[in-house]
């Protein structure tokens, strides 16, 4: 297996080594999805707006997004904004969702959300959009569709992997997934574009990675960088995830994983800004919030499995009362060794830091009841 999936997650987060935290400074960055790009950031005026918020709570990247299910952003409007933010002194690259690729089952008005990936046509359409974002972008992330739902019930699945003599799912989905990533993503990117950059994001689902398809160990060399999502949200049980998992990914893949994802979907503003603490304590070089759509838009866009941006507005209030306190602590964070992190029992987790040979301690309250001293949700450097 070329992950180990039998581990508890509390096992995980104990057994990462230490590790220095990035010596680079901090990026924060915000991706925009389809719908944005094609509505709010479409005008000059929408563009102001955002800038305006971009600089004010300390953004200087942007991704924008030039396809998810079944939608496309003209390569003309990417051009106008991408050159846009660049003028305002972003850096601006790209993001595909792979989703929704084949032609519709008999009887579907549209595709399925997930990929089935043994067809021709689909991996045809990804080559195409891979093209034509490098095309416009030298670095491109991929949003964490790169993997396969199909079992016994997708006959050409089923026909593909019996063919190639391959008895279980697992493997035969991380061989096809892997032939994706070279031939139709990475061959596609380099053709178009030698300068190519491709990133995989991963999802934060771990304990499923080998069956659906995704070998970050193999991908990343195959790619050369990797993310995580920290998305962690109000219904995981263990809100620590969205910190050691940034830097389990890292260690699993030789230092390669380079920033950590997280959204304000199915989230309380709480919920949302712990996400941010953690993927910064968790030692990501680049912590990117996922959406311009969910927090800043009228129209949110178009969710995969029915996730709500439900306080959109309290989220985005949230993020901007603690963007300061964000920078801070990554700047001072900043080339420093990473020690242990732990969750105690009183729902409050200790993170230890060496940094000019001084020990630094944070604390960060994941309760909605003062615990220790510290407020409902509170985070304290000492």
């Amino acid at each position: 297996m070329p992950i180990i999936e039998s581990l508890a997650a509390a096992t995980i987060a104990t057994a990462i080594p230490p590790a220095q935290m990035p010596s680079s400074p901090h990026v924060f960055s915000m991706s925009c999805k389809v719908t944005a790009v094609n509505g709010d950031l479409a005008t000059p005026e929408g563009r102001a707006r955002a800038i305006d918020w971009w600089r004010k709570n300390g953004f200087t990247k942007l991704w924008l997004e030039t396809y998810r299910h079944g939608e496309h952003v003209s390569s003309e409007r990417l051009a106008e904004e991408r050159d846009a933010f660049r003028t305002a002194g972003f850096e601006v690259c790209g993001m595909i969702t792979p989703t929704m690729l084949n032609d519709p089952p008999p009887g579907a008005k549209e595709p399925q959300m997930v990929v089935c990936w043994s067809d021709p046509v689909a991996r045809e359409r990804m080559s195409v959009e891979v093209a034509r974002a490098v095309r416009l972008f030298d670095t491109v992330i991929l949003d964490d569709f790169l993997f396969s739902g199909c079992g016994d019930g997708c006959a050409r699945c089923a026909a593909d992997k019996t063919s190639r003599g391959i008895a279980g799912w697992g493997e035969y989905r991380r061989t096809l997934m892997s032939e994706v990533c070279v031939h139709d993503i990475l061959q596609a990117a380099k053709s178009a574009n030698p300068k190519a950059r491709l990133i995989i994001k991963y999802p934060c689902w771990y304990r499923h990675y080998a069956e659906r398809g995704y070998d970050p160990a193999r991908q990343a060399d195959l790619f050369g960088e990797c993310w995580i999502g920290t998305e962690t949200r109000d219904a995981n049980p263990e809100p620590l995830q969205a910190c050691w998992i940034m830097a389990w990914m890292d260690a699993l893949t030789g230092g390669k994983c380079g920033g950590g994802w997280y959204d304000a979907l199915d989230s309380t503003p709480e919920k949302f800004v712990e996400q941010a603490y953690y993927t910064i304590l968790g030692g990501a070089r680049e912590s990117l919030v996922h959406c311009y759509d969910y927090i800043l838009a009228d129209d949110p866009g178009r969710t995969p499995f029915g996730e709500k941006a439900g306080s959109p507005g309290a989220c985005r209030a949230a993020f901007e009362r603690e963007s300061a306190n964000l920078r801070r602590l990554a700047d001072i964070l900043r080339g420093a060794g990473r020690g242990p992190f732990t969750m105690g029992t009183d729902g409050v987790s200790t993170h230890m830091f060496i940094k000019d040979g001084k020990q630094c301690v944070v604390r960060v309250n994941t309760t909605g009841k003062t615990v220790a001293g510290l407020p409902p949700h509170g985070v304290r450097l000492e």
